[in-house]
């Protein structure tokens, strides 16, 4: 394990009142917000590199993140963890449904399917709709229960605990695209949800092995539209919506032959240059969830 904290960035006039954490499968960043958009890097832990990218060592790891002085309590928590530990895809709910029971049995049976597990080990959470479909995220719950007990063990409170995909579409609601993509990338995590008529039609996430440039991104859009296609009036009607905190987030207005635009949800003014890369990722991803 290797642990890290933080020196104080900020004068200590934060009374560390709004906690924000962010987890990748191999680091933690916690932050203490104002109500403004002044931020301070607490502590931070980074995963055994032999344990690369597993939850069980994540988990091991949240103990030690120990801000160097104590936060004044009651102080409220938000988790945003990297898209790559949860699995997000969308439920069509069955015709006739009337009960959350039925939604939650139909969200398990498309679980089941796409993964081949049962749900046992995990926690789906979404906006249950009986009308149109809606996105489903299931967490660990290896993950959840370890989140829970850094809570108690510092008397904070667990405000919620949610996927970088769920945070950007909150933040952004107003401004997807009715019809085309919203495309979240923290890291070299890439997540996609296809919109159709104003509804999430499609789902699906990657992690790349690298920063991709222009015409990958491109390459990446264009395999989309085939694996969606839809009518061509409709595919005229098509945009992008580019989010999130990666480097490669592209700023180019036409990508695909679709209309794109960028919104950035990068941390602020924190010198994150002592962090090591996945730590300062996983301050983006903290930074996220301050909405």
């Amino acid at each position: 394990m290797v642990k890290q904290r933080s020196k104080t960035y900020a004068v200590s006039r934060f009374q560390h009142k709004h906690l924000l954490l962010g987890c990748t499968a191999d680091s933690a960043t916690l932050l203490a917000v104002q109500a403004s958009t002044a931020v301070e890097v607490l502590a931070w832990v980074a995963v055994d590199a032999l344990q690369h990218g597993s939850v069980t060592a994540l988990c091991g790891a949240l103990p030690d993140l120990k801000p160097e002085n104590p936060v004044a309590t009651p102080a409220s928590l938000r988790v945003t963890v990297d898209d790559s530990l949860a699995r997000s895809f969308v439920v069509t709910p069955p015709r006739g449904a009337q009960s959350l029971r039925e939604l939650r049995a139909s969200a398990a049976a498309r679980f089941a399917a796409l993964y081949g597990d049962p749900t046992e080990q995990w926690l789906l959470a979404a906006d249950w709709q009986v009308t149109v479909p809606f996105i489903v995220c299931a967490l660990p719950r290896q993950l959840f229960q370890a989140l829970e007990s850094l809570d108690r063990t510092n008397d904070w409170r667990l405000d919620s605990v949610k996927p970088a995909l769920v945070r950007a579409w909150n933040c952004l609601h107003a401004s997807i695209p009715a019809n085309g993509w919203l495309v979240v990338g923290f890291g070299q995590t890439l997540t996609l949800v296809h919109t159709r008529n104003e509804q999430a039609a499609g789902l699906r996430t990657l992690r790349l092995p690298g920063a991709p440039d222009l015409s990958e991104l491109a390459t990446l859009i264009e395999q989309e539209r085939l694996r969606m296609p839809v009518p061509a009036e409709a595919g005229d009607r098509q945009s992008l919506l580019w989010t999130g905190a990666a480097d490669w987030l592209p700023a180019a207005p036409t990508i695909a032959g679709l209309a794109s635009r960028v919104e950035h949800l990068r941390a602020p003014a924190v010198p994150t240059a002592e962090l090591t890369e996945p730590c300062q990722i996983a301050c983006h991803l903290a930074f996220a969830g301050r909405r």
